[in-house]
């Protein structure tokens, strides 16, 4: 869009009308964007500004001007909006100036595009890469042949029977499995609260790659998981000093997981707050947040790691 609108600039006459006002509004909303502060622009979309050029880079060519006439750099800036804060349609309306319906259409659209990104982003690694992780897990948490850990976290939902917990509320179950560097390598994300991580996981594509011998190493699971040759679990009543070592060493490097989950909510707080869609779009809304995460942590330019832990907690 950049080039788009320098080329305006150089010789206007080659735009059609529709084109002209186009470009008018985005020079307008870049303007208005290069006039904010960079925390400012942090704390309002939980990622600086390159970092949302660079994303909208990426789906600037699946993205188009057809059921809605807002230009492709501001549907994505509503959306991360959208993620970023996860309250109702018409705040981010209202933030971003245009109407509650448009919104919603297009956090959908947004999301869908970023979702095509997920075979690129979150893929379990290959031979090459599963040797890199087990050195790494290793020298984390010295159990050899590691290649990730597993664990899963509720999403909240609206109100659908279907998706009520124990707790009696209402949520999806997201397992997912965590990277040495907190990416997500696996993600489920269409399963009730109901179901149990051990029934998702034995029911996924993942678990069927292990037992056909697809993959090698292993994954450190709770100890609600089923113990298998690739899925280690922790002892439940250790006694001997090598297995509370054991023990010891296996909560420390499945710490890895839950502080990823947490890093995950806490850049894109609608995962924290009630996702106000039918269950289809809200496993769109919930895999597009986890392509963006790890996208983010593969740039060293993020937002801080205390800033990801510890963001905006007090007034949560």
């Amino acid at each position: 869009m950049f080039q788009v609108v320098c080329k305006y600039l150089e010789d206007p006459v080659l735009f059609s009308r529709e084109e002209v006002g186009l470009v008018k509004f985005d020079i307008r909303y870049m303007l208005m964007l290069r006039s904010v502060q960079p925390l400012h622009f942090c704390d309002c979309l939980r990622m600086y500004k390159h970092n949302a050029a660079e994303i909208f880079g990426l789906l600037q060519v699946k993205l188009s001007l057809r059921g809605t006439s807002v230009p492709p750099s501001l549907q994505v800036l509503i959306t991360l909006r959208f993620l970023a804060c996860g309250t109702f349609h018409r705040e981010t309306a209202d933030f971003c100036g245009v109407s509650e319906s448009t919104v919603c259409k297009i956090v959908h659209k947004v999301c869908k595009a970023v979702c095509e990104l997920r075979k690129d982003s979150i893929k379990f690694p290959d031979a090459v890469d599963q040797t890199t992780y087990k050195v790494q897990f290793y020298e984390y948490g010295n159990i050899p042949g590691v290649v990730g850990c597993i664990d899963g976290c509720h999403i909240p939902v609206k109100y659908i029977e279907l998706y009520r917990n124990l707790k009696n509320r209402f949520s999806v179950n997201v397992p997912g499995v965590c990277t040495p560097s907190m990416q997500l390598s696996n993600i489920v994300a269409h399963w009730s609260c109901s179901t149990r991580d051990s029934r998702i996981f034995q029911n996924s594509s993942l678990c069927a790659q292990f037992e056909a011998g697809q993959h090698s190493g292993i994954l450190l699971g709770d100890s609600g998981d089923a113990q298998t040759n690739f899925l280690f679990t922790s002892y439940f009543h250790p006694v001997r000093p090598e297995q509370q070592r054991y023990n010891q060493a296996h909560i420390h490097i499945r710490g890895l997981v839950k502080r990823m989950f947490g890093i995950w909510k806490n850049r894109f707080h609608c995962l924290r707050n009630t996702l106000r869609f039918e269950p289809r779009r809200c496993c769109i809304v919930t895999v597009a947040t986890a392509v963006l995460h790890n996208y983010l942590r593969q740039h060293v330019t993020i937002v801080s790691d205390r800033k990801e832990e510890f963001p905006l907690s007090s007034r949560m």
